[in-house]
């Protein structure tokens, strides 16, 4: 481990002495103003969020002029659906309940796509990808980690959902490729198994029930599609006790929700009242929303409370977007996921269709795809570029 986080922070020095190094600093200041200061809150993060979307953008365009067309026209579905979903945010502006902050943004999850495309169409060998998502996903995860528990609330255990759910990812990721065991060389079953016991480490001590529940289904559908018989027949047995016994259900989730009584579990520790104001508002615009991320806007209004987050993907789509932004996104999940599950038998996919899954059903709890963006964000869009650029790689080292 010592070995691991040795690399990671000689891994984090070289980027920042390369000619990529403005590309890391506008990343860098992207994540403080993310994690310091509120998306709609005041003159400074209005400042950051043009500065860092803005060069960000420079920096890639200045080093591939054609990254916008290669973006919509040279992927695949997985890709070009989300970047319809954010396109069609964008012109959400021109009816937004408060258009610079929708139309920054969905720009800003635009930018990101096109950052990590460019990024991961670099590198040539699939071990040199996989590396660069791993220690970058857990780099980012860290530094969220580190300002929000040693700066912001000096503590080892908080409620983090940022962090982790972003370990959720890891986890699930890493768990999912130790299972399928393909071509699984020592440099490469060292860099998953320690990038894994970190991300265990983030997630106890992040305190967040549903990424608890997210990375427990991403485990377990690594060992569904494991190959191995007993771990398959051994879930299929759990799920019928389950479905037999569904009292039981409840008493599981006790146990992964510490500290959570059935009450709260059933009303989403509170996002019950949140989703419901969120309907209240998006039914007089069921069709367009309100703009991007400005349905709990409009609703903190109605509720008489201020929202910062829908806490459900398809929920602050449908609020933000409406029905044809909820159909964009639903589009591109099915896709996507299919697409992991198609290819799950080559090298990586396994551990892509694990995160997907883990990302998916942390949806429901966590609007990192509806509003703000954030660690999630970045490493769910990192996992939809890999779908496509694993499938173009020929060489294993």
């Amino acid at each position: 481990m010592i070995t691991y986080l040795k690399e990671l922070y000689i891994s984090l020095y070289k980027i920042l002495r390369s000619p990529y190094k403005w590309l890391a600093i506008f990343f860098i200041l992207w994540l403080y103003r993310v994690d310091f200061i509120p998306a709609d809150g005041g003159g400074l993060a209005k400042g950051l969020q043009v500065i860092t979307i803005l060069g960000l953008l420079y920096c890639v365009y200045k080093r591939k002029r054609n990254i916008i067309n290669l973006s919509y026209t040279h992927t695949n579905f997985p890709i070009k659906s989300i970047m319809w979903l954010y396109t069609f945010a964008i012109l959400s502006t021109m009816w937004a309940y408060l258009p610079s902050f929708a139309f920054f943004l969905s720009l800003q999850n635009l930018v990101l796509l096109f950052t990590l495309i460019w990024l991961f169409s670099l590198m040539k060998s699939f071990k040199t990808i996989e590396k660069t998502f791993l220690y970058f996903s857990i780099i980012i995860t860290i530094f969220e980690v580190v300002t929000e528990r040693i700066i912001n609330h000096p503590n080892i255990f908080i409620h983090f959902l940022s962090g982790g759910s972003a370990s959720a990812i890891c986890i699930s990721y890493c768990f999912g490729e130790l299972m399928a065991k393909k071509k699984m060389d020592l440099e490469r079953e060292n860099t998953l198994r320690n990038t894994l016991i970190l991300s265990i480490i983030i997630l106890i001590t992040s305190t967040s029930s549903g990424a608890n529940i997210a990375a427990i289904l991403g485990c377990c559908i690594a060992l569904l599609f494991s190959g191995n018989i007993i771990w398959t027949c051994l879930i299929l047995i759990i799920g019928v006790i389950l479905y037999l016994n569904q009292d039981l259900i409840m008493h599981l989730m006790l146990l992964v929700m510490p500290g959570k009584t059935e009450a709260i579990i059933e009303s989403g520790n509170g996002r019950e009242t949140i989703w419901n104001g969120i309907l209240a508002v998006a039914a007089q615009r069921p069709l367009i929303g309100w703009g991007y991320a400005c349905g709990e806007r409009v609703a903190s209004n109605y509720l008489n409370w201020t929202l910062s987050d829908s806490h459900n993907n398809y929920l602050g789509v449908y609020g933000g977007l409406g029905w044809i932004g909820l159909f964009f996104l639903i589009i591109h999940q099915i896709v996507t996921l299919w697409t992991a599950f198609t290819k799950r038998m080559k090298i990586g996919y396994t551990g892509l269709l694990c995160g997907l899954c883990c990302a998916t059903i942390n949806g429901y709890s966590y609007g990192y795809l509806s509003g703000k963006a954030c660690s999630i964000t970045v490493i769910y869009f990192s996992m939809v570029i890999l779908t496509f650029i694993y499938s173009k790689i020929r060489n294993y080292d």
